[in-house]
């Protein structure tokens, strides 16, 4: 059973939570007028309240609560005649009287069955247990869900505008990636293809020449001229004609001819170039030279004319290799254009040998290889080059749609790469919900077997209930409290008045404020222990009492303290909660309580309230509690308005009441130095020693004040017991 109250934005507190927690049973609350154990109780009273709307409230679930404050006081007794009266049951009716215990045992029965905890089989252990098991799931779905987050935002951020708006929370995050539909196939993407294309359209970017030039087909026409595949032949008129045919060395002698000269001159001994002999005439000359006729010269001259156009042509393909390779696009896929680059240029490299040996040899044929296929290869991968460059170009000129596009492309990813957590949460979650749904549903028809059951009390309680014992419980108390000017008698419609010895009715006004502070506790006392209707049937509660000693004697504090003691400690209630800043009240409360049966805690006022645990043995007296005071204005933990309170109260009981001492001759050495003035003063303020206004508390140094509070214990010989008291 555990508690948690906490209050923010409200009366005293402020902007940081101040939080009340507690798995006891008897709780105490203790601290002086003004810092805000009020507002606790006006909170419990009232939860629902706007003023509470930032404030919220931990603990069981069908709990009645009843609170004992200022606005009771107010509601039932200041702006009524009557007061609404307390039904108690007799048992003159015995068949009643059965009903209602056989119905009362059957909802013991089924809240045993609702809340069986030791045992751990009770329908709302069931009940925890699956909600435990489904906030693990989610717990560690969500862990494992936020990697996304720490690896794209926190790591490699390239792609950290994915996450915009998502990694608020785990859940957040979570959520939206259980939004994304998975993909039918596996995405065509990586993350790092993406994170290429977010690199790629940075607002430095700049967009890409679009115009990316193919390699012409200037080399089929020569490839397919049928010189290539002709045997170039001689004169077979000359008369050496048979001769070299039969031979078969043409061409030899054709290259031979290179090296005569065009006339004799020159020849010393007309030296053959072929064997180094002086058997070159004339007429040999001229014969050699017309077996290789005009026809066979021009063909020759034709071939050379080729090739020469298929050089310059390769010489151009072979060029554009480095700079095509300045296009970003083409350097990203160098491979591929390397491939085909050179596939290419091996053809035509091949090709150009074979010319070449055409050229060395005319009368043989040769087949040259057809290039076309690879150069609309070559320009078919320049042309995807082209439409990659112009969609790139566009991401470029529309970057929020890109990054758009970019971002639904890594949400599939994601969901595709943390498919198999999403699955298993879905499997399992379904199963848990299920699960849940079931227990829920036996847990709302137990609460509709315990509500039939109070509908049996309700009926059997008509024949047997009525307000008079309450009365008579309320006058005995008012006489063993020695109170005898009042008592409560009945009025009408089931309803109670006050009532004076010699007045059969009298005013709540009428009476003393010590007066009112016992009647309305006593009534506030029996109300919880009864009914406040025919028709209530007897639940758990929770009381809360805030200072119910307003304006009371020691006589009636104690009084007051045992009755609590007696009446709301004794195990009845599921939770109480007291709430004082009397001190001997609250010593009162723990009579004989063991430090393990409740929890006490106690309020710090500085700007705003703050609420702290404390032992018993913290604070024992009034004395202690004004030192208190200012040990906490010195944590910070104190206003400075109830400092100067505090110190006046110290001063006069230790030195006034223990020591017998004159507060001005303590001081005569303190009022020498013009520094220390205004706190003598201010001590001895709406005193008969000094009757100077003194100004408003926002204006002292407290500083000041602090120093000289020291300076008079030290002066007169205390400084031991200012340290002790100190702490």
């Amino acid at each position: 059973m555990i508690t948690k109250i906490t209050l923010k934005r409200v009366a005293s507190y402020g902007e940081t939570p101040a939080i009340l927690s507690t798995d006891k049973r008897i709780n105490l609350v203790y601290w002086l007028n003004g810092t805000g154990k009020t507002t606790i109780s006006k909170y419990l009273r009232n939860t629902g309240d706007a003023e509470f709307s930032e404030c919220s409230l931990e603990w069981l679930s069908d709990e009645k609560v009843l609170v004992y404050n200022e606005d009771f006081v107010s509601d039932n007794f200041y702006t009524k005649d009557e007061l609404k009266g307390i039904f108690t049951l007799s048992k003159e009716n015995r068949e009643a009287s059965e009903k209602i215990e056989n119905a009362k045992k059957e909802i013991a029965r089924l809240d045993k069955e609702l809340e069986d905890a030791e045992k751990g089989c009770g329908l709302k252990v069931d009940l925890n247990t699956k909600k435990e098991q489904i906030d693990e799931l989610e717990k560690w779905t969500h862990d494992a869900i936020w990697k996304i987050k720490e690896e794209y935002s926190w790591g490699d951020r390239v792609l950290e505008f994915c996450l915009t708006g998502k990694k608020g929370s785990k859940s957040s995050l979570f959520e939206h990636l259980r939004s994304i539909q998975k993909p039918v196939t596996t995405p065509s993407k990586s993350t790092d293809i993406l994170k290429k294309e977010a690199e790629s359209i940075k607002e430095d970017a700049e967009l890409l020449d679009e115009d990316i030039s193919g390699i012409d087909d200037v080399f089929s026409h020569i490839e397919a001229n049928l010189l290539f595949q002709d045997a170039i032949v001689w004169n077979s008129d000359s008369q050496i004609a048979e001769l070299i045919q039969r031979l078969g060395n043409a061409d030899w002698v054709r290259k031979g001819l290179e090296y005569l000269p065009k006339s004799p001159e020159g020849l010393s001994d007309n030296v053959c170039p072929f064997c180094q002999s002086e058997t070159i005439t004339d007429d040999l000359r001229d014969e050699i030279r017309a077996y290789f006729d005009e026809t066979y010269a021009q063909n020759i001259d034709s071939l050379k004319g080729l090739q020469i156009s298929y050089e310059k042509w390769y010489q151009l393909v072979v060029d554009a290799f480095s700079a095509y390779l300045l296009h970003p696009m083409v350097k990203e896929q160098e491979s591929e254009f390397k491939l085909k680059h050179g596939a290419l240029l091996k053809v035509l490299d091949e090709n150009r040998g074979k010319i070449t040996a055409k050229i060395s040899n005319p009368s043989q044929k040769v087949t040259l290889l057809d290039s076309a296929s690879f150069i609309s290869d070559f320009n078919a991968f320049l042309k995807t080059i082209t439409n990659h460059t112009k969609v790139f170009n566009e991401k470029i000129r529309d970057r929020e749609k890109t990054k758009k596009s970019i971002e639904r492309e890594f949400w599939e990813i994601m969901r595709w790469g943390y498919d198999r957590d999403m699955e298993d949460y879905e499997d399992k979650s379904k199963r848990y919900l299920a699960d849940l749904k079931s227990i829920e549903t036996k847990i709302a028809e137990t609460r509709g077997f315990i509500e039939a059951q109070k509908d049996v009390i309700k009926e059997a309680q008509k024949e047997i209930v009525n307000i008079d014992e309450a009365i008579g419980r309320i006058n005995s108390q008012l006489l063993l409290m020695w109170i005898e000017g009042f008592s409560i008698a009945k009025a009408t419609n089931n309803s109670y008045k006050l009532s004076r010895k010699w007045f059969e009715s009298a005013k709540f006004k009428s009476l003393s404020e010590g007066e009112k502070t016992v009647i309305s506790f006593l009534y506030f006392l029996y109300l919880c222990e009864w009914r406040e209707s025919e028709s209530e049937v007897s639940m758990k509660k929770i009381a809360v009492i805030d200072d119910p000693i307003s304006s009371l004697s020691h006589i009636y504090v104690f009084n007051i303290a045992q009755l609590i003691r007696d009446r709301f400690f004794d195990g009845s209630y599921e939770q109480v909660f007291v709430l004082t800043h009397n001190l001997y009240f609250f010593h009162e409360l723990l009579h004989k309580k063991k430090d393990s049966e409740a929890k006490l805690f106690r309020l710090h006022k500085a700007d705003v309230t703050t609420i702290f645990e404390m032992d018993r043995q913290e604070i024992q007296n009034e004395y202690q509690s004004y030192w208190q005071i200012i040990k906490d204005y010195k944590a910070s933990r104190a206003s400075e308005v109830l400092l100067a309170n505090a110190m006046r109260n110290i001063l006069e009981r230790f030195f006034g009441f223990i020591n017998k001492h004159n507060f001005n001759e303590l001081t005569a050495e303190l009022w020498k130095d013009e520094w220390y003035r205004f706190f003598i003063r201010y001590m001895n303020k709406e005193s008969h020693f000094d009757a100077i206004n003194i100004s408003d508390s926002k204006e002292i140094d407290w500083t000041i004040f602090l120093n000289a509070f020291e300076k008079v214990f030290t002066d007169a010989d205390f400084k031991d017991h200012y340290d002790t008291m100190m702490g």
